[in-house]
């Protein structure tokens, strides 16, 4: 099995783009680890910190990373912790906030450093902090979802059918669009100009201003209307949402049950492609008995219930593949609706084999963008990296990589790590002995 940690690269880990930058992440939930991720895929030393004693961590996002256990509750451990961030380029906190000043290790600490222990300050350390609720207010201590997030930011409100209650898309708006995503712009530009002043900078990045700034098309558009398509979106009231061209409203923006129970999308939007599909909807259904309708009609909002049925009973008239075959290569903007294991193997290019995935192989999505001279490194599991690349490692043990990152980032020898061992301020692989055969003394 591949490590997580040792992936194959596409080109020289030399070459890539973020190579050299040493990143602290401290162990949390799903948007603080794609933070981390996508810095380790670019070429960055990307360092979890773990908890002593901790066999497990759940997070799935953290190949390419190396763990670290270690606990800041011990004099050591801290110190040990200290010494970490002094080294580091970049340090992501996904805690609430003063979690990590509680433990003087905040922004300004860092900065200052602290010598009565030694240790000098950082002040070129992009320092990221990631939260859900916005870090002042009324909900900034408290616990929270991206189903929370996305509700404060008011993109909730307009998502879901006309009539119903809001519905969330799962946990991408807030979580990874609104989170993880703007906080990684916020961290790369702070690399950016750090490399201009010689200064790191704290980024701010909470969920709810982020899903507010990704979805400014639609909060911005929410308040127009097209002299030709009318609401393109709808303003977050009960009674317009789901009305408009792109959440629900129009029928040639919707998704079509077929004759094998597969799905096809429509996105017709523009006229053009709106009567081309018509056009092949007609052809393809020449002998059925259905009143096609004209595409002179598209924003004609009183026929949209009839246009509806007329969708509804076209696509149910033949199975997916049959629609697939006859929309490919169109300009009707129909497309069929791909699982996760028929996209693995046709909706990607390249593809994973059809008896891989029937295996029940995990399929890795590439990283993205994709730079033509220094791309990111293959992932294992991912179409890219072959079938001979092995299999995707998941998980990452807690504090595999203590005694090597301790030795490589701030120089500790053996007889300090199996002191700081002894003392429970770090554990990891082969530091547990040291434990162990000190209780048997005792």
């Amino acid at each position: 099995m591949v490590s997580s940690s040792s992936s194959s690269s596409s080109s020289p880990s030399s070459s890539l783009p973020l190579t050299g930058l040493k990143v602290v992440e401290f162990a949390g939930l799903a948007p603080g680890p794609m933070v981390g991720l996508v810095l380790a895929d670019f070429g960055a030393d990307v360092i979890r910190i773990d908890k002593v004693g901790a066999a497990l961590n759940a997070d799935g996002l953290c190949r390419g990373k190396r763990s670290i256990a270690v606990d800041p509750k011990t004099g050591e451990g801290l110190r040990t912790l200290r010494r970490l961030i002094a080294k580091a380029d970049v340090l992501i906190d996904p805690f609430r906030p003063n979690v990590l000043e509680r433990l003087g290790l905040g922004p300004a600490e860092v900065e200052k450093g602290w010598k009565e222990e030694g240790i000098e300050g950082n002040a070129r350390l992009v320092y990221a902090r990631l939260t859900g609720f916005q870090r002042t207010g009324p909900y900034a201590n408290m616990a929270g979802h991206d189903i929370n997030y996305i509700a404060l930011s008011g993109l909730l409100s307009m998502l879901g059918p006309r009539g119903g209650a809001p519905q969330p898309p799962i946990n991408l708006l807030g979580d990874f669009a609104g989170g993880s995503l703007i906080c990684l712009i916020g961290i790369l530009l702070a690399l950016l100009e750090r490399s201009k002043s010689g200064k790191g900078q704290v980024v701010e990045a909470d969920m709810v201003t982020g899903a507010r700034y990704v979805a400014s098309f639609l909060l911005l558009t929410s308040y127009l209307e097209h002299p030709s398509w009318g609401k393109v979106v709808n303003n977050g009231t009960d009674e317009e949402r789901g009305t408009g061209m792109l959440d629900g409203g129009a029928p040639w923006y919707g998704v079509y049950r077929c004759k094998d129970g597969g799905w096809m999308s429509v996105g017709a939007i523009e006229p053009q492609f709106y009567s081309a599909l018509l056009s092949i909807l007609k052809e393809s259904l020449s002998s059925s008995s259905l009143s096609h309708p004209s595409p002179a009609d598209q924003h004609k909002k009183d026929g949209w219930p009839a246009l509806t049925q007329y969708l509804t009973d076209a696509f149910l008239s033949k199975s997916r593949s049959e629609w697939e075959n006859i929309f490919v290569n169109t300009d009707a903007c129909c497309v069929p609706v791909l699982t996760r294991d028929e996209a693995a193997v046709s909706g990607i290019t390249p593809g994973r084999s059809q008896d891989l995935v029937d295996g029940g192989e995990t399929v890795v999505p590439s990283p993205a963008p994709r730079l033509a001279r220094t791309p990111a490194k293959v992932a294992a599991g991912s179409p890219e990296a072959g079938e001979d690349e092995g299999e995707y490692e998941a998980l990452l043990p807690c504090g595999e990589h203590t005694r090597e990152v301790l030795k490589e980032w701030v120089g500790l020898g053996e007889d300090e790590m199996t002191a700081l061992a002894r003392s429970r301020a770090i554990s990891g692989d082969g530091l547990e002995v040291e434990e162990d055969n000190l209780k048997s003394k005792l």
